[in-house]
């Protein structure tokens, strides 16, 4: 599994739905509206959120521009760790509802057999 799968597990990073393209991410040549992860900046992003433990989210901003050189505000950072985090969330209920109604549905096609 890749960095960007497991930052991005809904995919919400693959195309581009408004004028700003996210931290992390660049523009495809061919169509600007595709969008490609960039390895460096996400492996230091996961890192910065675990720097976020001991540091303030402005510290770890500084820290994230001054380590890949591309510019990210402590709002900016705490905007998108927030919705990352939700992101996962959604995915693993997604998932685990999923699981829930295909196992009923054997239950019930079990008892519909049987």
């Amino acid at each position: 599994m890749t960095i960007s799968n497991k930052l991005n597990p809904t995919n919400r990073y693959s195309k581009l739905n408004g004028a700003h393209v996210p931290w992390g991410y660049e523009r495809d040549k061919q169509d600007p509206q595709l969008l490609h992860p960039i390895e460096e900046q996400l492996e230091a992003l996961a890192q910065g959120a675990e720097y976020l433990k001991q540091s303030s989210y402005n510290e770890v901003a500084r820290w994230l521009t001054d380590y890949t050189g591309r510019k990210i505000s402590g709002m900016g950072l705490w905007k998108r760790i927030k919705q990352d985090r939700t992101d996962r969330r959604r995915h693993v209920e997604q998932k685990r509802r999923a699981a829930k109604t295909e196992a009923e549905g054997n239950i019930k096609t079990e008892a519909a057999v049987g």
